[in-house]
């Protein structure tokens, strides 16, 4: 075993320079750029500036979402089929930047025409930034993971780098939205959410154009089949792989708890804390922890296997929850738990989307045949669906307890409705994250896997 681990790494071990890490990292910092103003904030915009109804904003969400999901599976598919010049993946980074930039401005953008109109304009702009331009971006660069590299361990350094910046994506976003919208105007000012949205829109797009310039691919074994493969071959495909299935899951509950409780985290500073700009600073002081300890998730991964360290963090992200409920209203001890909470993260998140770039090369162990944007699209729909999911339950459970956005002074029932689903609601499906790495075993066997690969590929050579 030891002389084949040696051929195997003779072949797939690659050194891929730290330029190039970063900058593939600055892809998912502009990603986060635009997704959590789009998603964490944007509920906030819509009924406490625009005085839009939750329940309906909630039910736009969900069929959004839902959407959003499919088209991803669809993404990935014209992904798998289309050949450009400037790459399978790379390439929807240089088209599509600039587009996104100026539709993620377009979403803040709604005009004064009446609640009908205003909610047409809504489902237009909103599923125009998510459903179609940041999918058609987003499926490409995640799957250029596996493009980049066919090495184990360097799939897991990329991924640190590329979650390392997404948090810091998620922080910038967090701990300065609000302040800037404050800044410049004010929560309840539309003309303060278009400012910052140009902000935003401006970085990503820059950040975008320097992951397509800056990063290769040194993968071709797809783009040199020559079989086409039809859609729903390529859905069969993917049933076949269960590893990937546990993953898919993996994606679903995580989505679902931080959809839950993201979506009534500014809600919870802003009616139980008294001050809404602490929702961005209960996030920021989780993602600290994060970027503190993601560098040591490839060292221990290597060591101990990704499957042993994403299980350990979301245990830990369990208790961080679960330790809100005993003081929940003392600011000081959300911190405390926060800090917890970011720890947990930072295995989970360290350790993802390496993992669905394994499921691919086991895809294609399995079945003989490589479909990287299917698989890697497929994954992101779980997403979408546990999102959107958690996004509308949210919302519609605030409109059903009688949240206006608009009043000054929330009813019983509301304010027990944003209690309820800021702590409690998020803990069960942060619990079946364990269960399901449980079950996980491709760390195992990956090795052997990739020296099958190995050997099928030399026929003929």
């Amino acid at each position: 075993m030891n002389k084949s681990t040696q051929v195997k790494e003779s072949r797939y071990a690659e050194k891929i320079t730290v330029g190039e890490k970063i900058a593939y990292g600055g892809g998912d910092l502009a990603s986060n750029l635009i997704l959590v103003l789009t998603s964490t904030f944007v509920t906030f915009f819509y009924t406490d500036a625009l005085g839009l109804n939750a329940g309906i904003i909630g039910t736009i969400m969900l069929f959004s979402r839902v959407f959003d999901g499919v088209s991803d599976m669809l993404m990935g598919f014209v992904m798998d089929q289309v050949k450009s010049k400037r790459g399978k993946a790379r390439c929807w980074l240089y088209w599509l930047a600039i587009p996104i930039a100026l539709a993620t401005v377009l979403v803040f953008l709604v005009p004064n025409i009446g609640d009908t109109g205003k909610y047409i304009f809504v489902i237009i702009t909103y599923n125009l930034v998510t459903t179609f331009l940041y999918t058609m971006i987003n499926i490409p660069y995640g799957a250029l993971t596996s493009l980049m590299t066919r090495d184990q361990n360097q799939r897991t350094v990329i991924n640190i780098f590329r979650m390392f910046m997404a948090q810091v994506g998620s922080l910038i976003i967090n701990a300065f939205t609000l302040p800037l919208i404050n800044a410049v105007g004010g929560s309840t000012e539309q003309k303060s959410w278009i400012i910052v949205s140009v902000m935003y829109g401006i970085l990503a797009a820059a950040l975008f154009f320097i992951c397509y310039a800056k990063t290769e691919e040194r993968v071709t074994i797809s783009s040199e089949q020559e079989e086409k493969i039809s859609f729903g071959e390529s859905f069969k495909l993917i049933m076949k792989n269960n590893y990937w299935l546990l993953i898919v899951g993996v994606w679903v509950f995580t989505a679902l708890s931080m959809g839950i409780g993201m979506s009534v985290g500014t809600y919870y500073a802003k009616y139980v804390l008294g001050n809404e700009n602490l929702a961005g600073f209960l996030t920021s002081i989780a993602l600290i922890p994060t970027l503190v300890c993601m560098p040591f998730v490839a060292p221990l991964s290597q060591k101990y296997g990704k499957r042993n360290v994403a299980l350990i963090g979301g245990i830990i992200q369990v208790v961080g929850q679960a330790l809100m409920i005993l003081n929940p209203e003392n600011f000081t001890w959300l911190i405390v738990c926060n800090v917890v909470k970011g720890v947990g993260s930072a295995a989970l998140t360290g350790t993802l989307f390496a993992m669905v770039a394994d499921t691919i090369e086991y895809g294609q162990w399995k079945t003989g045949k490589r479909v990287e944007g299917m698989l890697y699209s497929s994954t992101t729909f779980g997403a979408k669906i546990g999102a959107g999911v958690g996004m509308a339950v949210s919302m519609g459970i605030l409109g059903a307890a009688g949240y206006v956005g608009t009043a000054a002074v929330q009813t019983e029932s509301a304010m027990s409705a944003i209690t309820g689903l800021y702590l409690y609601a998020p803990i069960p499906f942060m619990i079946a994250l364990p269960i399901l790495y449980y079950f996980y075993k491709l760390d195992k066997i990956y090795p052997q896997v990739m020296e099958d690969l190995e050997k099928r590929e030399n026929v003929g050579k």
